[in-house]
């Protein structure tokens, strides 16, 4: 069992730290600059993936696609606009991800989008369809529908997914100033908690796992473990950890670390 001392620290900080400020930093930012659920869903999409390393260099990636996509990113992508974005070469454009990788995932994009309106659409039906129950996550079914040589999606099946699980949050969770709640058809119970490293140390540290590897096994062992605290929505959790980093100098916080 969770401490009850641990446990209220974790809804304290979950309250204080979900909410419209949040986004400024973060790159959950840019799917609320759009109404329609086509256009917020590609956003998403599009930020997520890119969702690692630096947050200044996250951001300004991220902005500069959107420059060029416009006001429309769905009619920029069916269009095959994205491959005068992104040259047939071999360059990087966001640290490990190549001009091809990113060729890679707009294509995949494409292909959803000539499919169905919507992505959630898409992924309900996929999901729906059989082929996903207790043998496959949600976050794999996501990565499936891209190609197997797009390096932006984990296609291994031990993989954490971090960044497409950080996406299913702000794609499933409800009732918050940060997520969309668009995927209502999808139980938040069972959204699995994006495993980063920052993630991996705070939960280490409040003995929540004892864990050091960053796989799925862990990520579903630390998403039980949550839902001592947040029984019906355990990623709620992504919030307390990220604020837990922010307020690691608070004596209080230190104090409960040491227990």
């Amino acid at each position: 069992m969770i401490p009850s001392s641990i446990c209220n620290l974790l809804i304290e900080l979950s309250q204080k730290y979900e909410n419209p400020e949040f986004l400024k930093k973060d790159p959950s930012q840019f799917m609320h600059r759009f109404d329609s659920v086509r256009e917020a869903e590609i956003v998403a999409f599009i930020a997520a993936n890119l969702a690692f390393g630096r947050r200044e260099q996250i951001l300004s990636h991220v902005e500069a696609i959107l420059d060029v996509a416009g006001k429309a990113p769905s009619d920029w992508i069916l269009s095959q606009k994205y491959k005068n974005f992104f040259a047939d070469n071999d360059n990087s454009f966001y640290r490990m991800y190549t001009n091809r990788d990113m060729r890679l995932f707009f294509d995949g994009l494409k292909e959803i989008l000539t499919q169905s309106e919507t992505l959630g659409e898409y992924f309900q039906k996929k999901w729906g369809e059989g082929i996903c129950n207790s043998e496959i996550y949600l976050h794999q079914l996501v990565a499936d529908s891209f190609p197997k040589n797009c390096s932006l999606l984990p296609h291994s099946r031990d993989s954490a997914a971090k960044k497409v699980n950080m996406l299913l949050r702000w794609f499933v969770r409800t009732d918050s100033p940060v997520d969309l709640g668009l995927w209502t058809w999808y139980d938040k119970k069972a959204l699995l908690m994006p495993l980063d490293t920052h993630v991996m140390q705070q939960s280490n540290e409040l003995g929540l796992i004892s864990s050091k590897n960053a796989n799925l096994k862990t990520a579903v062992e630390l998403t039980e473990r949550l839902k001592e605290v947040f029984p019906d929505d355990p990623v709620r959790a992504d919030f307390a950890l990220f604020g837990l980093g922010v307020d690691s100098s608070d004596s209080r916080i230190k104090n409960l670390l040491r227990q």
